[in-house]
């Protein structure tokens, strides 16, 4: 089992972020937090819900930052990665995020020591964004490797890149009964792949 790559999706994967933005945005532009989160729930991107509230993106990303401390994580989510580093497995991180948005609660969170790929604002389902974390992780790509996600969109990602795909059904995405996946009912199930 040695030498496999999981890659991870951030939002909805390893950290409650719907309810993150929404405390935040709640906050800074005096908006009720529940229509936040039924605005994110729906499809919404946080950045066009904050321009749309009248708060810029950079405004948005800095008050993110200062309240890093909201920002809650899945249950199991750093004993697992530990566990997984430990074992010799590389890690990634792959998501549609911004940089400037994801990358500093990667380190405030102290995540980004289990990671040795990060990939952001990746445009998925293109395979693109995986087969270069796995690049840079130095792996052959194969279903040995895992994307672990919770969203169609991140399991057509996996399959177009020729790897397996782990959906966190605890997550925001809703599957088609008929795609293939195996499920990840909480974080540490990963460590069952």
């Amino acid at each position: 089992m040695a030498n496999r790559a999981f890659l991870f999706d951030l939002d909805g994967t390893l950290w409650r972020g719907h309810e993150w933005y929404a405390s935040v945005l709640a906050d800074v532009a005096g908006l009720r937090r529940a229509s936040i989160l039924e605005g994110l729930a729906s499809g919404g991107n946080i950045f066009r819900l904050s321009e749309q509230a009248g708060i810029s993106k950079n405004r948005l990303v800095r008050a993110c930052h200062a309240r890093t401390d909201l920002l809650e994580l899945y249950s199991g989510v750093r004993p697992s990665l530990k566990e997984l580093a430990g074992a010799g497995h590389k890690l990634g991180v792959v998501t549609s995020l911004p940089k400037r948005l994801a990358d500093p609660p990667l380190t405030m969170l102290e995540l980004d020591q289990y990671f040795n790929a990060k990939i952001f604002a990746a445009r998925k389902p293109s395979p693109g964004p995986l087969l270069a974390a796995l690049a840079e992780l130095k792996v052959v790509v194969d279903e040995h490797h895992f994307y672990v996600g919770d969203t169609a969109g991140d399991a057509e990602c996996a399959s177009r890149a020729g790897i397996s795909f782990g959906w966190a059904s605890y997550g925001y995405g809703k599957m088609e009964s008929t795609q293939p996946r195996l499920v990840l009912r909480e974080f540490s199930d990963v460590l069952k792949l």
